[in-house]
């Protein structure tokens, strides 16, 4: 005897009538009537008394019915604290922000997204100046949302899937009282002799802004670095000097953009590692944010 049958010999009983139990329980008259045979067979002895308008229970039946329903509430018991077990089990997502997230606009949406996942726990990671493809390669985050070198220039890219959310130009970004601020678009030449503002020596961004400037041999005065967005935006907003950055940080910021020339364009990405792709609610939240970037275009 196993469990079904024993569960398909207690609708039998309830409903006093194959069919009626067939049909409660989604499968076939004869099916059913199949099972019931070979669980008296198995037993050796009979639990109905087949009448012509249904079935009753022998007395041996009676016995059965009565300690199987016992078996039964304690499997639907089982049951209920596996389910509630299982909701209990709570995940940990690990996503690095960068600033673009906030300055496009996605910082609610992404909340929106946990909002209806109550069982998953996230950490927001919003260094700077941090690495976060170093830190998705060790396993320190699960995931990023931020511009990105291009990651078939990094180490071992076979390992990392890269995704486009939004593209935005590059711009010099400066202060309102900065001589800058009058042109309608600059070029990197233009900026021979300036003082320039980055991240922490060595980082990303830093990295980025000084390439920038050593590929077209250029010549900055002095350099202004902190691990901190805002302050760096702040040090622009006086004065102390110009970075390079998006439309979107000027609008965010309160400070200038001038659009360089020619024209070049960095992406914010939703990167992970490939194989994480295989998660359902990295996928699922993937295509939410491209759906929201979207309409944001």
């Amino acid at each position: 005897m196993n469990l079904t049958q024993m569960l398909y010999a207690l609708a039998v009983a309830r409903h006093q009538n194959i069919s009626k139990a067939a049909a409660s329980l989604f499968i076939s008259q004869p099916a059913l009537s199949l099972q019931m045979k070979k669980l008296e067979e198995e037993l050796g002895v009979s639990l109905f008394q087949r009448e012509p308008q249904g079935v009753r229970l022998t007395a041996q039946g009676e016995l059965f019915y009565k300690n199987a329903q016992v078996v039964e509430q304690a499997w639907y018991q089982l049951l209920n604290v596996m389910d509630q077990n299982k909701r209990q089990v709570r995940k940990h997502l690990r996503i690095g922000i960068g600033t673009r997230v906030y300055t496009n606009n996605l910082f609610d949406p992404l909340m929106h997204f946990f909002d209806g996942r109550p069982e998953t726990n996230v950490t927001l990671v919003t260094e700077a100046c941090g690495d976060f493809l170093s830190n998705i390669e060790d396993g320190s985050l699960d995931l990023a949302l931020d511009r990105f070198p291009d990651p078939s220039g990094y180490v071992d890219s076979k390992r990392f899937f890269s995704c486009e959310l939004i593209s935005e130009r590059q711009c010099i970004l400066t202060s309102f009282d900065d001589a800058l601020a009058m042109l309608d678009t600059v070029e990197l030449q233009q900026l021979e002799g300036r003082t320039i503002i980055t991240g922490l020596e060595n980082s990303p961004e830093d990295k980025m802004i000084c390439q920038a400037f050593l590929s077209h041999g250029i010549r900055w005065n002095k350099v202004y670095r902190s691990d901190g967005i805002d302050t760096i935006m702040m040090l622009v907003e006086r004065g102390k000097g110009i970075t390079l950055g998006p439309l979107s940080f000027a609008t965010y910021f309160g400070i200038k953009a001038i659009p360089l020339v020619p024209e070049s364009y960095l992406s914010m990405s939703f990167v992970c590692l490939r194989e994480r792709m295989e998660d359902p609610e990295l996928r699922l939240l993937k295509d939410y944010l491209m759906n929201i970037c979207r309409c944001l275009v």
